[in-house]
């Protein structure tokens, strides 16, 4: 089964978006908790590395897990973090960082010592579309009919000109030329994006839709614009340049936004989500509040993922 059908099913109509839950749960039974993991590679972009101080909206530490903050071995990681839970099936994810920006037999020790970990049953692996490539992907390829391996990169608009401006580092055509390495092994891929992003309206963010759909892209995980304390973007908030999304137009930006997606794409994270003592803006509702609003409006509204959805062969 290639990328470009991985996980595709006619849902039920009608229902609101595919969400990763679910989609787990059709997988394996049974709900799957998913362990974050800092594989301890940095990130190429910030200063240290080819870039020029990383992404605007970025800060590293603001999604690495307590369990990891240590400088931990991986594996470490994982007993560090199960320790006193339940010892059932987890998923392990590379989250921290750029997860394949090592060298390639770096980078497969910790994936085999990973996959090889008592109980890990998935793995998926956050990077960067410019930090893939054909040796890095068939580190993955050994572990595909053994574990459920999931790419995930981050795009954050498919305009050009936005990334620039939000200083990423990488081109739209980074993307899919990772995208579709990541196929041509049978690897889904996840693409991360932000709403709301600066010079960004709602004709920019459906584009980003639609790119996304003709990609036919297996998962997505949706953020909204959050600025954090310490990063470029919070000095453009000072400066005016930077308007946050308000909490009540969000969940019609989302149902508009999932609707021009396939049905069958995973919905892996509605909105964001950040520790309060490095969130400047927005102050959002609680998350599961927004999620209830996000529903709501879909249900009275009768919007459903992949309403306005139109496939590339007819």
């Amino acid at each position: 089964m290639t990328s470009r059908s991985h996980g595709k099913s006619q849902q039920p109509q009608p229902f609101l978006y595919r969400s990763l839950s679910g989609y787990l749960k059709g997988v394996f039974g049974a709900g799957i908790r998913k362990v974050p993991i800092d594989p301890g590679f940095g990130c190429p972009h910030r200063k240290g590395g080819t870039g020029s101080g990383g992404c605007s909206f970025c800060r590293t530490d603001s999604f690495v897990p307590e369990h990891a903050r240590s400088g931990r071995d991986p594996v470490d990681q994982i007993q560090a973090a199960r320790k006193g839970k339940t010892q059932g099936p987890f998923i392990a994810y590379l989250q921290a960082g750029t997860a394949t920006n090592a060298p390639v037999e770096r980078i497969r020790q910790v994936v085999n010592s990973v996959c090889r970990h008592p109980g890990v049953v998935g793995l998926f692996v956050g990077t960067r579309p410019d930090c893939v490539d054909e040796e890095i992907i068939e580190v993955f390829t050994p572990w595909l009919s053994r574990r459920l391996v999931w790419l995930e990169l981050g795009l954050q608009s498919s305009h050009d000109g936005t990334l620039q401006h939000l200083n990423r580092g990488h081109t739209v055509e980074d993307f899919i030329r990772a995208r579709n390495l990541a196929g041509t092994r049978g690897i889904p891929v996840c693409a991360h994006v932000i709403l709301g992003l600066p010079g960004e309206g709602e004709d920019e963010m459906m584009a980003t839709a639609g790119f996304l759909a003709d990609q036919q892209i297996e998962g997505v995980k949706i953020h909204h614009l959050q600025v954090l304390r310490g990063t470029d973007l919070e000095r453009q908030l000072e400066r005016g340049e930077v308007v946050p999304l308000d909490h009540r137009v969000y969940p019609e930006l989302i149902a508009a936004f999932l609707e021009h997606l396939p049905p069958w794409t995973v919905i892996h994270r509605l909105l964001a989500d950040t520790p309060e003592d490095l969130l400047v803006a927005p102050q959002w509702p609680p998350r599961n509040r927004v999620i209830r609003s996000i529903r709501g409006y879909m249900e009275t509204e009768g919007v459903w993922q992949g309403g306005a959805y139109r496939s590339p062969n007819g």
